[in-house]
């Protein structure tokens, strides 16, 4: 099934007439499958796509992509006409980086933008600033020592060198992303703005949440959630429903804005 005729977006259950949506953006390494669960966790009415990175997956064969400018630039172009409906973007650890430049786009260009934005797992541009990552210089040793610190993968899985064999260039891309990637505090972003993460996550102190606000006009505040850096898999179900809930308020925000015939 083609995913609105463009390889950039997974579709993961259809949802003919859906009055809104919310379009995932995955951490390093990932599959666009991560997000495939949250799809039959909403109504018939939200509509949920997973951004889809080049270079892996049914995208195998086409070239990766190593540096944000790019790669945000190519998401916004393709999201740009396709925000007819009320829009949510989530994005978890590198995702949350690439939804917030993709966001800064969309309102640069003026054609569209979502009516929010819930960035999971990731620490301020503030703080990426003042602790710029040396992501890009890991070699394979350091990457699987990496997942290992953060958790997310079964420890058996990054033994095996099969798994690693397959995994790996994805998250070299990646690893060389972020670590090139340092964020500008402005321009500071109008989409309203809510922050996730897990209550201990390693790499992301809770204390560091509330500079988010420094790169946003709205901010809508801060949920923590029991877990580490990927506790979005054990909290699901209250994850979405979350953004769920930051979808709706942000719908019923745009409609009571909107001009009565």
């Amino acid at each position: 099934m083609a995913d609105l005729d463009t390889p950039w977006l997974r579709r993961h259950r259809p949802s003919p007439g859906a009055g809104a949506r919310i379009i995932c953006f995955g951490p390093a390494g990932a599959s666009a499958n991560l997000f495939r669960g949250w799809a039959v966790r909403v109504s018939a009415d939200v509509e949920v796509l997973s951004v889809a990175y080049p270079g892996r997956e049914r995208r195998f064969e086409e070239p990766a992509i190593e540096e944000m400018e790019t790669l945000a630039g190519a998401v916004a172009d393709v999201l740009a006409s396709r925000l007819r409906i009320p829009t949510v973007l989530f994005g978890h650890s590198m995702g949350a980086s690439v939804a917030f430049e993709v966001t800064r786009r969309l309102e640069a260009g003026g054609s569209g933008r979502p009516v929010g934005l819930v960035l999971s797992g990731r620490q301020s541009p503030a703080l990426q600033r003042e602790r710029p990552s040396d992501a890009a210089d890991y070699d394979d040793r350091r990457i699987i020592e990496h997942l290992r610190e953060l958790g997310g993968t079964p420890p058996e899985m990054l033994e095996d060198p099969d798994f690693r064999e397959l995994v790996l260039p994805a998250f070299r891309t990646d690893f060389r992303l972020v670590g090139r990637y340092l964020p500008e505090l402005e321009p500071m972003i109008d989409t309203p703005l809510s922050v996730v993460l897990g209550d201990r996550d390693p790499g992301v102190p809770v204390a560091d949440a509330d500079r988010w606000r420094e790169v946003a006009r709205r901010f809508a505040g801060i949920r923590t959630f029991p877990g580490e850096h990927f506790y979005l898999l054990d909290q699901e179900e209250e994850v979405v429903s979350h953004v769920v809930d930051f979808l709706t308020a942000r719908r019923a925000e745009a409609w009571s804005r909107s001009p009565v015939s």
